[in-house]
């Protein structure tokens, strides 16, 4: 019910509190135990996560991890409903939330081999107005309408998909072109033209917590172990 939908994130944030409590409890015995739900986008679910979790299962074995794999807009629906501890998220993000930036990221042009602007040194943005245009759904193609801000260019989008690896098959069988960044293209076998755009446009990719809901000390340990993380391993 509609009542339903309101009470829920005030459930949810009574049980996070009582995984909490349990984990405080757990701490005191050197946190032996305890639950981490983290919410992630598919470039850092594939290239950072695994490295992460591993090194951190190193330090703290009982630890357990409840994955949650989506795009931005599912993370960050994840965090307001508190059905996450911990999101994976591009700047700007939720105001309600505590923000750990952790890497900037290039946003880059792809293009399909053979494709005539294969030997510019860089993807001319005014090109967006009359190429095929591969796009992410609406809510959550962040990295294109950041890089395009302030230009006047709309892209020829003829093609909307949720998935991230399923637009480099796409460009790469040449149905259009499209921007991703570049965390994504990371150990990719798909064989693409790959080009910075004229105007270097980046994405800063942060941590955030629920800032209405102090996280167990599981989920402290495990945000505090990805920022280190990322400074020596990336």
């Amino acid at each position: 019910t509609s009542e339903g939908e309101r009470m829920l994130p005030a459930v949810r944030a009574m049980l996070s509190a009582k995984e909490n409590l349990e984990e405080v409890g757990a701490s005191i015995r050197g946190l032996d135990s305890g639950i981490v739900r983290i919410g992630t986008f598919t470039s850092v679910a594939v290239h950072w996560l695994p490295g992460m979790i591993k090194s951190f299962n190193q330090i703290y074995p009982n630890i357990e991890f409840k994955l949650f794999n989506g795009d931005y807009y599912d993370v960050e629906k994840w965090l307001s409903s508190y059905s996450i501890d911990i999101g994976f998220v591009r700047t700007p993000s939720l105001e309600e939330c505590d923000i750990t930036p952790l890497f900037e990221d290039r946003v880059l042009a792809i293009l399909p081999r053979g494709h005539r602007l294969e030997s510019s040194p860089y993807f001319p943005l005014k090109e967006l107005r009359s190429e095929p245009f591969i796009s992410l759904l609406e809510e959550s193609n962040h990295d294109m309408r950041s890089a395009l801000e302030g230009t006047g260019i709309h892209p020829n989008v003829k093609y909307y998909t949720k998935d991230d690896y399923a637009i480099l098959a796409m460009v790469e069988q040449g149905l259009g072109i499209s921007i991703v960044p570049e965390l994504l293209l990371h150990g990719s076998n798909y064989d693409l033209v790959v080009k910075e755009l004229e105007n270097h446009a980046l994405r800063t990719i942060a941590l955030a917590m629920p800032s209405g809901v102090k996280g167990g000390p599981a989920a402290s340990a495990f945000a505090e172990h990805a920022a280190r993380w990322i400074k020596e391993n990336v």
